[in-house]
């Protein structure tokens, strides 16, 4: 979707200490020889915060940093990928409480968005369509909070080549002007995947009720009988390009002129021949050297690394970021940012 006039004001981060793969391997967490494959180096662990107030930290720190006030907000967009907390309770209404609707004394419209690893994409979309549908809606809040601490899910094996992360994070949308300009975002379906990352396990009893844990491995294990590994790696980096295509048309650019790239934390190889090289650009402009320090962030990757580029220098005013993600389902989103001026918390 080519954006208009839909800028960013702030962002926030809730980023816990880092567990190194090192240690993880020393005490019998993580396999020596996986860590040596994927050169991860680390995985961010939260203390027993939870996803939504993880978010809520993210959201608290947004607000420090930028412009726009909680009275400016007009809804909350609230991504996560795993369990938030009580079955049958809706983790937004719980951010919107924290966030906005106890300090302003009114609440707000709060929409949950589920996409796995891609919906921070989603939730932008979703915002920037919801600002533009009514004159007197200017400002959007997009949270994001995960804490993969489970039983269900082994955050060093559950996910081959990638260890999960915990994180808050948020950024403030408005129509108003900001730091930096939205200028395109979308989402593109591999159907012929679908099956993937769901395998051969039933949809009913949900596995999460049986008490049977994550293993992605195992499910792509019983997908690929029914697909040769080249239609496999055909129909992905087709998805990939014809995304690729489809934002840098949309925001009027070439992939030339992307000064990073953000995708998941993933293995270097994996980083290197599944998306960097497709694109024609050198790993020096992904953001892998940040991201295998710190592991998946389920749907926070990309604004974590936004925010560490930012930081550390490594966008400046008139460079433009492309941001990948991957889901199971088979999806592909992505997002083009400019930033238009030095962030106000870094002038």
């Amino acid at each position: 979707m080519k954006v208009q006039d839909i800028y960013i004001d702030s962002v926030g981060m809730y980023l816990p200490e880092v567990l190194s793969s090192a240690d993880a391997v020393a005490q019998g967490l993580y396999d020596a020889e996986m860590r040596e494959e994927t050169g991860l180096t680390g995985v961010a662990v939260s203390p027993g915060i939870s996803g939504p107030d993880m978010a809520v930290l993210a959201a608290e720190q947004a607000f420090e940093r930028g412009v726009r006030t909680r009275r400016d907000v007009d809804a909350l967009f609230h991504v996560s990928c795993f369990h938030e907390g009580p079955d049958a309770w809706c983790a937004q209404n719980y951010v919107q409480l924290k966030t906005v609707g106890e300090a302003v004394g009114r609440g707000v419209r709060a929409f949950e968005v589920r996409h796995g690893c891609n919906g921070m994409f989603d939730a932008f979309e979703l915002a920037a369509c919801y600002l533009g549908a009514a004159e007197d809606r200017d400002t959007a809040l997009v949270t994001i909070g995960d804490n993969l601490d489970s039983p269900l899910m082994d955050r060093w094996r559950s996910v081959p080549f990638q260890l999960m992360g915990d994180a808050g994070s948020a950024a403030v949308l408005t129509r108003r002007g900001g730091f930096a300009r939205l200028r395109s975002v979308g989402t593109l379906v591999v159907q012929e995947l679908e099956r993937i990352h769901r395998g051969s396990e039933p949809l009913f009893p949900p596995p999460a009720t049986t008490g049977a844990a994550v293993d992605l491995a195992a499910r792509a294990a019983d997908f690929f009988p029914e697909l040769a590994f080249g239609e496999f790696n055909r129909l992905s980096l087709e998805g990939l390009n014809d995304l690729v295509d489809q934002l840098t048309d949309e925001a009027g650019i070439k992939v030339r002129d992307v000064a990073r790239v953000s995708y998941m934390s993933v293995s270097g190889d994996f980083t290197e021949q599944r998306l960097m090289v497709p694109l024609g650009l050198p790993m020096e402009r992904s953001c892998w050297e940040f991201a295998r320090g710190i592991g998946h962030l389920a749907a926070s990757d990309h604004l974590a690394a936004f925010d560490h580029l930012l930081g550390t220098g490594g966008l400046v005013p008139g460079d433009l970021m492309l941001m990948i993600g991957l889901a199971p389902g088979l999806s592909f989103s992505g997002a083009v940012v400019e930033v238009l001026a030095t962030p106000p918390w870094l002038a």
